[in-house]
């Protein structure tokens, strides 16, 4: 379960640096993509700069659960922005829900303490 867990706490991590990395670097995708969204000029940077003091708070395993609290508050921030834009299901909307389980599922799989307030049980 621990292997399962760094696993998809990888994978989450490596797409979110990937992400920040673009807009940090003020990638033009990222402006483009926030005009056509609605966002200021500009602010792919600053979202760029809190998407990794997010992810920071949740690989340090201290603040794990309150890093992935938020991730999954900015995730489904996404998912309404994508919504009201009316965008795809399932590789727009949805993709940000896909995010957090995997945030979430990594979590879980790693941490006794967390499967124990949330325990997993079959019907």
């Amino acid at each position: 379960m621990r292997i399962a867990g760094w696993v998809l706490t990888g994978l989450f991590a490596a797409f979110m640096l990937m992400d920040v990395g673009m807009k940090l670097a003020r990638a033009p995708i990222v402006e483009q993509t926030g005009r056509q969204m609605g966002l200021p000029a500009g602010s792919g940077f600053g979202i760029g700069v809190m998407e990794a003091v997010l992810l920071a708070l949740y690989l340090f395993p201290r603040t794990s659960v309150l890093g992935a609290i938020l991730v999954t508050g900015l995730m489904g921030g996404t998912a309404a922005i994508h919504w009201i834009h009316a965008d795809p299901w399932p590789s727009h909307i949805l993709f940000g829900v896909y995010l957090a389980v995997f945030a979430w599922g990594g979590l879980w799989l790693r941490d006794a303490r967390l499967r124990a307030v949330f325990p997993w049980r079959a019907a």
